[in-house]
Order: structure tokens, then C-alpha cells, then sequence
């Protein structure tokens, strides 16, 4: 079930749903501060700036699920439905990437202490050339995975849903739009969202499962 957001008179209504957010995360953070973990949020909803496209992610804004409130057809129609989930997924996105920034302002460390990572090699040290070629090689591992990369972010995609009623485009894994590809009613709501799911979810697979 997702939130119902209403805009008041022409406000967007994200500005009013991150407020609300931003306040809900904070008070998680002082209440947690008895001793308990770090409040963690796994599902994280956000609309569109009508308030009736919202979109879900996990905590670190992979994608979950989109949804449509009953309103959707008066406020964006089918011209504008497909940019309104892509808003809505950006919205959720963003409040994703706020939660350890607040948490960090009320004292939560959620980046590994410097006491977490591994001790500097010296030549004295024993295994010390097994560990400087271990290094080396990780090295050129990295190099190989920015390079890969690179070359993922020049590459066009475009995935549609099985029902052929939502198409998105991507470079990379960024996604630069969306469109609906057929003509709609108020009634091909459930089949507009079952594709929109579909691509989206093929989007935000691991490149090696493409």
C-alpha cells in the first residue's frame, strides 16, 4: 500500500512528502539513540508532484515497485503518466540518498572507521610480497571495472513491457526517459503499471543478467 499524497492548491508535492520524511528519519535517528542500531529503512516510497504516481526503493534506491493513485488520469493523463513514474522513482531515490546524511548529523557513522580498514604493508613485514602482488592485482581489477564502466555508461538500452503499453530508454544504468506506447483508458491502469514494473525491474537487474 502506498501513501496518499494530496498537492495542496498548484504546491508540488514532493516538497510537503520531504519534509515529512526528513522529520520522520530524524526522530527515528533520537529515538534510536538510547543504545539501539541505526534506524534502517527498507522501503522507501515517493511521488510524483501531483501526488498520484509513487514509486518504492530499498534502502540504498534500488528500485521496488511503482504505483498509481485513483487520480492519475485527471492529473497527468497518458501523456504525462510515464515521466510522472519516473519523477516519482527520482523522489524516492533522492529521500534514499537523505537518510545517511541525516543519520550522520545525529551521530551514526554508516561509512567504515578508519580502525576498519587494512593495515599499511611494510617490506618487513611477512608475506610482504604476496600481499604488494595481491594489491597490484586489485589494482588492475579496478581498472578493468572503470573501464567497463565507461564503456556500459556509451551504451544506449530501451526495454519495453510484454504488454507493449510502457517503453523506457537508458545509457548505462541511467535512465533518460520514458513513454507510453500505446493508446490507454482510465481502465488499462493495472496493465500500464504491469509493464511499467516489467521494465523497470529488467533495468535494475546486474548487467550480468541482461
Amino acid at each position: 500500500m502506498f501513501p496518499s499524497v494530496q498537492a495542496e492548491r498548484d504546491d508540488d508535492a514532493r516538497v510537503g512528502d520531504a519534509r515529512r520524511f526528513v522529520a520522520e528519519v530524524e526522530n527515528m535517528a533520537i529515538r534510536a539513540r538510547g543504545g539501539g542500531p541505526p534506524p534502517r529503512l527498507d522501503r522507501i516510497a515517493g511521488p510524483d508532484r501531483t501526488g498520484t504516481a509513487f514509486a518504492v526503493v530499498d534502502a540504498v534506491g534500488r528500485f521496488v515497485d511503482v504505483s498509481l493513485q485513483p487520480g492519475w488520469w485527471s492529473a497527468l493523463g497518458p501523456g504525462r503518466v510515464a515521466a510522472g513514474l519516473l519523477e516519482a522513482l527520482a523522489t524516492a531515490r533522492l529521500k534514499a540518498a537523505l537518510v545517511p546524511l541525516i543519520l550522520r548529523r545525529h551521530g551514526y557513522q554508516p561509512l567504515p572507521g578508519a580502525d576498519e580498514l587494512p593495515p599499511p604493508v611494510r617490506p618487513d613485514d611477512g608475506g610482504f610480497l604476496d600481499a604488494a602482488r595481491g594489491r597490484i592485482a586489485e589494482a588492475y581489477r579496478l581498472i578493468d571495472d572503470a573501464d567497463k564502466r565507461m564503456r556500459e555508461r556509451q551504451t544506449a538500452r530501451v526495454v519495453a513491457g510484454p504488454r507493449g503499453l510502457f517503453r523506457v530508454h537508458a545509457r548505462g544504468g541511467r535512465i533518460e526517459r520514458a513513454e507510453v506506447t500505446a493508446v490507454l483508458t482510465v481502465g488499462d491502469t493495472d496493465r500500464l503499471l504491469a509493464d511499467a514494473r516489467h521494465a523497470l525491474a529488467e533495468l535494475a537487474k546486474p548487467r550480468g543478467e541482461w
